[in-house]
């Protein structure tokens, strides 16, 4: 049993030992900093570290190029070794805290940097970062995370200079949970949205085709957009399911999206009568009305309907808080060592630094 006892009390000092700190300090920074020296070497494979999340930049490029990047777990693994020797030796402070309390400062410091790599591990682990998130008007997004979130955009504004160069996007959000909205924010270049780990910050601007306007001879230009409902005669209406700016129709009969430029523009239309499905397919405006339509409705294309996109960077990080509160801890802890040194001075209790 004393056995037992002595091994486990050895193994304490030595996870609390200061020279375990030097060496793991010591060996993190040396292969650090060899390990900085490669990355602007090659761009293709580091370029993309600031936009993904480091498990998802890993798993997705790093481990495509293990000898190239075999040293970043080596100094994960030496920085969590660190940490774990930094929390012990904060344990043993707090064991004897009454005859230690006068190195308050250098424990806060040590308490700062666990809660630092905490932090940092837990936004690594499960944060998310997204570029290039497309926002229409009045539409509201999912966002990949923190899950059941989704971002509104209200209104967009791009200021331009004299030149007609854009100097500012200006973008009213509405970050929803569900259908309730938990935060509103002006973003704008160097004002981002904020909300417990997520930040939303402005990347650009986008101009995305929404529908189409058209002449209805007799009444006047109607504008077909999704979730656009025409009155027709007697009960009948006709409801826009959809609208695709550039479509494909296969050699079966089945329509295709292509992609986002507007060439052959199509909508998904659906014909009712009171609660009852009359007709339901698609309208190639290249191939004129479907059958179902030509002896109901008369539609002459005028253009398209344009609309100004935010394109925004959404990144969420859950350990944010935590690394805050480090950082509250490291700037305390070294105050706190700063003063109680010279205190200590003008006691005579620590000899003059020469």
């Amino acid at each position: 049993m004393k056995g037992i006892q002595t091994m486990i009390k050895e193994l304490w000092n030595f996870l609390c030992s200061l020279k375990l700190a030097i060496v793991l300090a010591s060996l993190s920074t040396l292969i650090i900093g060899a390990g900085s020296m490669v990355m602007p070497a090659h761009p293709e494979i580091f370029g993309d570290l600031d936009r993904m999340t480091l498990t998802n930049w890993y798993a997705a490029v790093a481990s495509q190029h293990p000898l190239l990047t075999w040293w970043l777990p080596v100094a994960g693994l030496l920085l969590i070794s660190l940490g774990v020797n930094t929390l012990c030796c904060f344990c043993d402070w707090l064991m004897r805290l009454r005859s230690r309390w006068r190195k308050t400062g250098e424990y806060l410091i040590h308490l700062g940097f666990i809660l630092l790599l905490a932090g940092y591990l837990w936004g690594a682990w499960a944060g998310n970062r997204t570029e290039g998130l497309r926002l229409p008007p009045g539409k509201s997004v999912p966002l990949p995370a923190p899950e059941g979130y989704a971002l509104r955009l209200e209104d967009f504004r791009a200021l331009t200079g004299p030149g007609g160069r854009p100097i500012d996007m200006i973008s009213d959000l509405s970050l929803l949970r569900g259908e309730e909205v938990v935060a509103r924010k002006t973003v704008r270049t160097n004002h981002p949205l904020l909300y417990q780990g997520l930040v939303v910050v402005p990347l650009s601007f986008a101009t995305e085709t929404s529908g189409f306007r058209f002449l209805r001879p007799g009444r006047g230009l109607v504008d077909l957009v999704t979730g656009e409902t025409l009155e027709l005669s007697g009960q009948e209406r006709l409801e826009v399911l959809d609208f695709a700016p550039h479509v494909l129709r296969q050699s079966n009969g089945r329509v295709r999206r292509i992609g986002d430029q507007l060439r052959s523009p199509a909508f998904l239309l659906e014909l009712r009568a009171a609660d009852k499905q009359i007709w339901k397919g698609w309208y190639l405006l290249r191939e004129g009305l479907p059958e179902a339509l030509e002896h109901r409705l008369n539609l002459r294309p005028v253009g398209p309907l344009e609309n100004r996109i935010s394109v925004v960077t959404a990144n969420y990080d859950p350990g944010a808080g935590l690394a805050m509160a480090g950082g509250a801890c490291l700037t305390a802890g070294a105050l706190f060592a700063f003063f109680s040194y010279y205190r200590k001075r003008r006691r005579q209790e620590r000899p003059e630094v020469i």
